[in-house]
C-alpha cells in the first residue's frame, strides 16, 4: 500500500527534472514548425497561396499525429507503465525530428511531423501523471509548474534556434537533444501508484472507464474545455499576429517569433502566479477563475485597444499569457479527477486533444476571415472562453487529494 512515506518531498526530484527535459523537447518542436513554415517551404521552391496550403497540409498531419499519439501513450502509460510510455515516445519523437531535416517535398515534410508529433503527444500527460504520482500534494502544483515552465523555456530557445541557424539544423538539434533525454530517462522510477494497480482486478488504459461513467467523461470534457485557451492564443493570436496587427492598422511589421518568445516568457511568470495563488487559496477552482477572468479581460483588450504602435500590441500580447496560468492548474486539476488506472490516459489526451483543435480553429478562422481577421479571432475566442467557462463549472474542486485511487 502506498503511503505519504513513499511520495517524494524534494521540489527538485529527478523525476520533475528528468520529465521537464521531455516536455522542454515536446515545445521546442511543436512550436518549431510554426517558426520555420514560410523558411523551410521557401527552401522547396514554394511560394504564394501553394506554400499556404501546403503549410495546412503539413499543420494538419503534424495534428493527426498529436491525436493518434495522445491515445497510444495515454493507453501505454497505463497498461505498461510511466517509465516505459516516457522511454518510447521520445525515441519515436527523435527519429521524427531528424526525418524533418531530410525532407524535400510537403508530403515527406507532412508525413515527417506526423511521426514526430506521435512521439511528442506523449510527454506532457504521461510526465505530469508521473510527477502528479510522485510529488507529496503539497509539492504537486509546483512540481507541474517546473514541468511546464522547461515547455515554455523550449519555445524560447525554438525561437532562438530558428532566428540562428539554417532551418534543417533546427530539426536535426531536436533529434540530438531528443537521443540525450531518451539516456536520462533510464534514470526514472516507476510510480508506485501504477506499481499498485497492477494488483487490482481494474481495467488499466483506455476509455472504457469514461463510457461506463458519464460524470467521469463529462469532467474530461471540461479539462479539454479549459486548456483550449491555451491553445488559441499561442497557436491562433500569437502565430497569426502578423495578419492581425496589420488588419489592425499597425504600421510596422510584426514578427510571429517575437510575439511567440515574449508570450511563453511571460508564461512562465504566469505559471508560477497561477501556482502560488493556488496554495494560498488552497483551491485549483479559484485560482483557475481568477486567471481565466484576467484572460477573458486581456483578450477583449487586446481586440479593443486602439493599438497605434507595435509596443502597445506586444504588451497585449503580452498580457494574453495569462492563459498559461490556465493550463498550468488545469493540468494538474486534470490529473487529481482520474484514478491512477486511467490518469495517464486522461493526462495525455486532455493537452493533446485540446493541441488538435487547432485544427478547428484553423478551419472556423478560414470560414471567418472574409469579415477580417481581427473579427475572425474575435468570434473564435468568444467561442473558447465561454467553452473555458462551461468546462470550469463542471469540474470539482480537488485540491490535495490523496491519488491512490482507481476510476
Amino acid at each position: 500500500m502506498n503511503g505519504p512515506s513513499q511520495l517524494s518531498n524534494k521540489l527538485l526530484d529527478a523525476t520533475v527534472l528528468i520529465a521537464g527535459l521531455g516536455y522542454f523537447i515536446d515545445m521546442f518542436d511543436f512550436f518549431m514548425y510554426n517558426m520555420l513554415r514560410v523558411s523551410s517551404l521557401s527552401s522547396m521552391g514554394l511560394s504564394g497561396d501553394a506554400l499556404t496550403q501546403a503549410g495546412l497540409l503539413v499543420s494538419n498531419w503534424q495534428q493527426a499525429g498529436i491525436l493518434v499519439g495522445a491515445v497510444l501513450w495515454g493507453i501505454l502509460g497505463d497498461k505498461i507503465g510511466r517509465k516505459k510510455g516516457l522511454l518510447a515516445s521520445i525515441l519515436v519523437y527523435s527519429i521524427g525530428s531528424l526525418f524533418s531535416a531530410c525532407v524535400t517535398s510537403p508530403e515527406m515534410y507532412a508525413a515527417a511531423r506526423f511521426i514526430t508529433a506521435i512521439g511528442i503527444a506523449g510527454e506532457i500527460g504521461t510526465g505530469i501523471a508521473l510527477i502528479t504520482e510522485r510529488l507529496a500534494p503539497r509539492l504537486r502544483g509546483y512540481g507541474v509548474m517546473i514541468f511546464l515552465s522547461c515547455g515554455y523555456i523550449g519555445v524560447i530557445t525554438a525561437g532562438l534556434c530558428a532566428e540562428l541557424l539554417p532551418w534543417r539544423w533546427d530539426y536535426i538539434l531536436g533529434g540530438v537533444i531528443g537521443l540525450a533525454v531518451l539516456l536520462t530517462r533510464t534514470f526514472l522510477k516507476e510510480s508506485n501508484l501504477f506499481l499498485h494497480t497492477l494488483h487490482k482486478p481494474v481495467t488499466r488504459g483506455g476509455f472504457m472507464p469514461l463510457l461506463r461513467q458519464p460524470r467521469k467523461l463529462w469532467h474530461f470534457l471540461c479539462g479539454i474545455f479549459m486548456m483550449m485557451t491555451c491553445t488559441f492564443v499561442p497557436q491562433l493570436v500569437f502565430t497569426l499576429s502578423p495578419e492581425i496587427g496589420k488588419a489592425m492598422g499597425l504600421q510596422e511589421p510584426v514578427k510571429a517569433t517575437t510575439v511567440l518568445m515574449i508570450g511563453f516568457t511571460c508564461g512562465i511568470a504566469a505559471d508560477l502566479t497561477a501556482q502560488i495563488l493556488s496554495e494560498k487559496l488552497r483551491s485549483r477552482k479559484k485560482a483557475t477563475l481568477v486567471f481565466l477572468l484576467l484572460s477573458i479581460v486581456s483578450f477583449i483588450g487586446y481586440l479593443f485597444w486602439p493599438h497605434q504602435t507595435l509596443t502597445s500590441f506586444l504588451v497585449f500580447n503580452a498580457l494574453m499569457a495569462f492563459t498559461f496560468g490556465v493550463w498550468l492548474v488545469t493540468a494538474t486539476w486534470v490529473a487529481e479527477h482520474f484514478g491512477t488506472n486511467i490518469r495517464a490516459t486522461i493526462a495525455t489526451a486532455t493537452p493533446s486533444f485540446s493541441r488538435a483543435s487547432t485544427v478547428l480553429m484553423n478551419l472556423a478562422y478560414g470560414g471567418l476571415k472574409s469579415h477580417g481577421a481581427v473579427s475572425a479571432i474575435g468570434i473564435i475566442g468568444a467561442v473558447i472562453f465561454t467553452l473555458a467557462l462551461l468546462g470550469w463549472f463542471g469540474l470539482r474542486e480537488t485540491y490535495g487529494r490523496d491519488l491512490d485511487y482507481t476510476s
